[in-house]
């Protein structure tokens, strides 16, 4: 609220003043830079969600199982687990959400990107070929994003850093 007093602030004594227009913008482009550093903006590099992990070891995954990306690269505020392979949305807004699934030799690999219980989108590969996606979500705070293997078994994931799932906040 107090940030917003002070842009309003200036911008009322922009007007009363009468200062050239290109002055009023650059004033405000200051305020907004140091409202994006300050606390009350709430901005800031660190309370931007953004995670990536990949995949330590190949995997056979179960019908239905949730990809655990266990090796963590990037996880600005703690919002991914290791332990569940899960990002939980920790606000509403719009995310990009991507993945890369490398099937292992002679097999096929048929993934699926989950928002809560939802599939979204598909990831397919074969014979040490790539899968990838990339989507733009509007996600809810609580939501939860995943990579799921679909109904058809016996299917191998390279892991050895060659998957990877990867999410950040965008606006």
């Amino acid at each position: 609220m107090i940030c917003i007093s002070i842009l309003a602030s200036l911008i009322c004594f922009g007007s009363l003043v009468q200062c050239q227009k290109n002055e009023i913008v650059e004033d405000l482009l200051n305020v907004i830079f140091k409202l994006k550093k300050s606390k009350c903006y709430g901005g800031g590099q660190t309370s931007i969600p953004a995670f990536t992990a990949t995949l330590s070891k190949d995997l056979t995954p179960q019908i239905n199982e949730i990809i655990i990306f266990d090796s963590v690269k990037t996880n600005v505020g703690g919002h991914y687990s290791s332990s569940t392979g899960i990002f939980t949305s920790p606000r509403n807004g719009l995310y990009m959400i991507s993945a890369t699934m490398r099937s292992t030799a002679t097999k096929h690999l048929h993934c699926e990107l989950m928002v809560n219980e939802g599939m979204k989108v598909k990831i397919f590969g074969t014979n040490y070929s790539t899968g990838t996606i990339s989507v733009v979500l509007l996600l809810k705070t609580g939501d939860k994003v995943s990579i799921k293997k679909d109904h058809r078994s016996g299917e191998g994931i390279l892991g050895r850093e060659w998957s990877m799932f990867s999410g950040y906040f965008i606006a």
